[in-house]
């Protein structure tokens, strides 16, 4: 890579400083704590910093760390040291859960923030907010070595078109669920980044034979990787199978003997201990069967029935690695799916034709081979991880981005798709969607100046808390299964010690029950505790309807 950054290449330079500005859009626009699982990364690292110690895993206990006190934890330690000096006093009533919040659906409204905010924007650069800010900071180190990673990896496969290495960056870069994930406190950003650093380590391998300090600093990702996340475990039989390939080719198996040392001995220095403790404390190596049991197991009813799982949820899986956001529940427009679906299996349509057409190059089948059989055992993985507990989302692919974008780039440019309008579309919806998709869910209701002309007048006090002065509520016919409009106009009479809920009930004329949502005011985003007194506020809602 120091070699490719010493030809100074522009545009690689260009789109990184793109990704900083775009990667601080994306921290401005998600709130702390509503990225998937930031509540129990940040809580793991909290939980190292005020003890100075590795959890230990009970089941049915509740923890602020939950399952993620079963990962492997070099990241964490890394977000320890670096939150430790910051007074995180705070940190109960910054992680206070909104009890209603709406996680892994995107097609329920409303309740979209999984904790209570006193303020969303901007963040308080304060005890834990700074803390939080702190760890997503880790996460654009990691972008940013994930992007040069897939810039170097995709000129060293195809050196003879330098537009195929711009490409693959720019899918990188322009990914807003790549933007999402690096501006969260994810230990996903760390294997990413070294996941992305062995595989282009592994292409140079392929490509010039065993060389020692190549083979020691495979073997040191490696066990990185291994001791930040179980999924860095799929390294070692993809290092494995491409070191026989090349020891095989170059009659050199004493590179070979020397890497397999290299190996061992890194792993069992850097990693090793942390499988002995779990064998330890668990009675197994990797704790994954701990870690099911803190965060609960899919059913398994056999194979055709997980068949027909896996193919009802590969829709949120391709979703999901193009851009669904907050805790799985805020989507993307459909029209931006349906450009990136059609992306994909255009650039699938051109990696076979280029294959085809490269059918006599053996040393660069080899490569892309190499990157295929990367990403097929990430995937197997994955489906076998999903096959256990819920987990189909693309954001466990990043890992292997050097093999995603590159082959995706490599296919698209074989079919002569022009890369400059792909990409410049991919960098409108990436800037479209913090301030479109993101952001509106999180913004508290506005105040009313005035209540509307049409609103019902009501003057309702809740004994001398809140009083509901009004509410318009359309006078039309509705269907089962819609959405009635529903618009609430508060006073807060005064702040409470503890946060009441809303609960909303539409009834028929006869008393039944056809719709209610139960709620914070503001759909969550306000809470009873932080209304001041005396400001009108408007609280829109739309209660779905019984489908019976």
């Amino acid at each position: 890579m120091l070699e490719t950054l010493r030809q100074k290449p522009f545009m690689l330079y260009t789109l990184l400083i793109v990704y900083v500005v775009l990667w601080g859009i994306y921290l401005y626009a998600v709130p702390i704590f509503e990225s998937p699982d930031e509540v129990q990364h940040v809580g793991m690292a909290h939980y190292i910093a005020e003890t100075g110690r590795l959890p230990v895993q009970e089941v049915g206990e509740e923890t602020i760390y939950m399952q993620q006190g079963s990962q492997p934890p070099l990241y964490y330690l890394i977000a320890a040291a670096l939150i430790s000096p910051v007074d995180r006093d705070d940190f109960e009533t910054a992680t206070q859960r909104n009890p209603h919040a709406n996680v892994g659906n995107p097609g329920l409204a409303g309740n979209k923030n999984y904790v209570l905010h006193d303020q969303i924007y901007p963040t308080r650069l304060e005890g834990t907010a700074l803390a939080v800010v702190i760890m997503r900071a880790v996460g654009l180190l990691c972008g940013l070595v994930t992007v040069a990673a897939v810039f170097v990896s995709a000129r060293l496969l195809v050196p003879e078109r330098r537009s195929v290495a711009r490409f693959a960056a720019a899918l990188v870069v322009f990914n807003p669920q790549f933007l999402f994930i690096t501006a969260s406190a994810n230990n996903d950003n760390l294997i990413m980044a070294l996941s992305s650093l062995t595989l282009w380590q592994v292409l140079l391998t392929l490509r010039d034979g065993f060389y020692r300090w190549r083979s020691v600093k495979i073997a040191v990702l490696v066990a990185l990787a291994t001791v930040t996340k179980l999924s860095g475990l799929v390294l070692v039989p993809l290092v494995a199978l491409a070191a026989l390939w090349v020891a095989r080719r170059d009659r050199n198996w004493r590179g070979l003997a020397g890497l397999a040392a290299l190996m061992a001995g890194a792993w069992a220095l850097l990693a090793g201990w942390w499988y002995a403790r779990n064998l330890s404390l668990y009675g197994e190596l990797f704790g994954n069967q701990r870690m099911l049991d803190v965060f609960g197991r899919r059913e398994f009813d056999g194979v055709g029935a997980w068949l027909r799982q896996m193919v009802s949820e590969f829709e949120g899986l391709r979703w999901s690695f193009w851009g669904v956001f907050g805790w799985f529940n805020i989507s993307a427009p459909v029209a931006f799916y349906w450009f990136t679906d059609i992306l994909a299996l255009v650039g699938v349509i051109g990696l076979l034709v280029y294959l085809w057409s490269q059918r006599h190059d053996r040393a660069r089948l080899v490569q892309i081979a190499f990157l295929l059989l990367a990403l097929g055992l990430g995937l197997a993985a994955l489906l076998t991880w999903t096959a256990q507990t819920s987990a189909s989302q693309g954001r466990l692919l990043f890992p292997f981005l050097v093999s995603i974008a590159t082959l995706l780039a490599l296919g698209l440019m074989r079919l002569r798709i022009p890369a400059i309008p792909v990409s410049l579309a991919l960098a409108g919806f990436a800037v479209w969607m913090p301030f479109n998709v993101i952001m509106p869910q999180y913004q508290p209701p506005p105040r009313a100046a005035t209540v509307s002309a049409h609103a019902a007048m009501v003057g309702a006090r809740f004994g001398d808390m809140v009083e509901m002065t009004a509410y318009t509520l359309p006078l039309e016919r509705y269907a089962p299964g819609d959405r009635v409009p529903l618009t609430i106009y508060w006073r807060p009479l005064r702040t409470t010690e503890v946060d009441y809920s809303v609960s909303l009930h539409l009834i028929l004329p006869n008393g039944e029950i056809a719709g209610r949502v139960d709620t914070y005011p503001g759909w969550g985003r306000l809470h009873t505790s932080t209304w001041q007194p005396g400001l009108p506020y408007r609280d829109e809602y739309r209660i779905p309807l019984r489908t019976d």
